[in-house]
């Protein structure tokens, strides 16, 4: 089983070693440093965004008394329901200077001309920074809401009692023992944002995979295609390594019985 996983990358590796001829230099001159500057950006960008809103959602639901807190439980999740590319289609439509939300404003401020009025631009890195960390922070939502069920409220109130308030108990108790499992989410979304290409390309953000497609499509080099695609392979081991290395020495245990609820 192990030699069929790893059939594909012994394939990609062949590929990218027969060359691309002239190719090479250009794509290492003026197609990688922007495609690797973009591709971290971008990651570094969801993972913050998506373990913000994982993460304090989580906690929400899980420590919290309020009503619909059922009804949020599982829609938090709803977001991997729909497509990244499609989300972004929607977000445009809806942020467009001409699209209900700019338009709005300008009625409320009686702006008559959309270039008066400024407004971010969803068509940008920080655009699809935005969108793909609001589509896949339920990866990160999911893994930690788990811990945080197992967590018992014997150490939250130990914690109260010595003095620590309500922010200061979850920064110090239970977001520490949330650590691996929010390092899982966050791989797996990070993951998941490398591997897209739909919204990516849509929003005009010249990813690894973005640059992979165009060089395989628009130049007919499957081979230099396959030598940015180890680089790419390059990071998911690096995100890899880096969530191993989150959860070193960092195991949760949980007592045979259910835990009381914080």
């Amino acid at each position: 089983m192990g030699l069929l996983a790893l059939a594909p990358v012994a394939c990609l590796a062949g590929l990218a070693l027969r060359g691309s001829g002239d190719l090479w230099p250009h794509l290492a001159a003026y197609v990688l440093p922007q495609a690797l500057r973009d591709t971290l950006l971008l990651l570094v960008g969801v993972g913050v965004v998506a373990s913000a809103i994982g993460v304090g959602a989580a906690w929400i639901v899980t420590a919290y008394r309020f009503p619909g807190r059922r009804l949020f439980d599982w829609a938090l999740l709803l977001p991997l329901a729909m497509p990244t590319y499609i989300a972004a289609f929607a977000y445009l439509d809806l942020l467009h200077p001409i699209g209900p939300v700019q338009t709005t404003l300008r009625d409320l401020f009686g702006i008559v001309r959309p270039r008066d009025l400024w407004f971010p631009d969803i068509r940008s890195l920080g655009g699809c920074v935005f969108l793909l960390g609001v589509v896949l922070y339920p990866y990160v939502y999911l893994t930690t809401r788990a811990l945080f069920l197992m967590q018992s409220a014997n150490m939250l109130e130990a914690a109260r009692t010595l003095g620590a308030g309500g922010v200061r108990a979850f920064a110090r108790v239970a977001l520490p023992l949330a650590r691996p499992a929010i390092a899982v989410g966050v791989s797996l979304a990070l993951m998941e944002a490398l591997n897209d290409i739909g919204a990516a390309e849509f929003l005009g953000v010249r990813t690894l995979t973005v640059s992979i497609y165009a060089t395989w499509v628009n130049r007919s080099s499957v081979e230099g295609a396959a030598q940015i695609a180890l680089a790419m392979l390059a990071i998911v081991l690096a995100l890899v390594w880096i969530e191993r290395w989150a959860r070193r020495r960092h195991g949760v245990a949980a007592a045979a019985s259910a835990p009381r609820r914080a």
